[in-house]
């Protein structure tokens, strides 16, 4: 489907078209792997770049300037660089790391009471979602952060921003976890 149909069936108020946009998502996906990514990264940033696109088109704010597969891409580069940025920060000397770590230190304490298997197995799917997925999922649900801190703390824009990037890490966490194999844990 061109462009301009695309463009044609959201204007007459067809969202079903939006389907057609997921063919550019191949050029994402090598752009994102090549540059320190995945390929749910590259899934994640071309989901959102169609509902900024959308969101825009709809408000009018959408101007045809060239294709629109070059329009997501370039959201989705900025997008990719923003979270390399973030990460980048994180990694980098953090001002409130110690406190962060001093934190970690009582989660260890508290989880050592657990059963041996389960801990050890949560630990591992933890370290395979690296970071900042892994701090930030322990620094929101072990440590009870609330989000504002959270985003102050992993120098996100704000606690909405710390919010969408802390159900991303859930929703990788829940790939990298069997729950069958949780249930049959000692």
């Amino acid at each position: 489907m061109s462009d301009q149909e695309i463009l044609n069936q959201l204007n007459a108020g067809d969202e079903s078209c939006l389907q057609y946009l997921y063919e550019h998502l191949g050029m994402v996906q090598g752009w994102v792997m090549k540059n320190n990514g995945n390929q749910e990264d590259a899934l994640d940033l071309f989901q959102e770049a169609i509902i900024v696109f959308y969101k825009k088109f709809r408000c009018g704010e959408f101007q045809v300037k060239g294709k629109l597969s070059t329009y997501l891409f370039e959201i989705c580069k900025r997008q990719w660089y923003n979270q390399l940025n973030r990460r980048l920060k994180y990694e980098k000397a953090n001002p409130h790391a110690s406190q962060l770590d001093q934190r970690q230190e009582s989660f260890s304490v508290e989880i050592t009471n657990t059963r041996t298997s389960l801990k050890s197995y949560i630990k591992q799917a933890l370290e395979k979602l690296g970071e900042p997925c892994k701090s930030l999922l322990e620094a929101s649900i072990y440590l009870k952060m609330k989000m504002a801190e959270i985003a102050q703390e992993f120098n996100y824009a704000d606690a909405h921003s710390a919010r969408q990037q802390k159900l991303r890490c859930m929703k990788r966490l829940r790939s990298v976890v069997s729950y069958e194999r949780v249930i049959q844990l000692d």
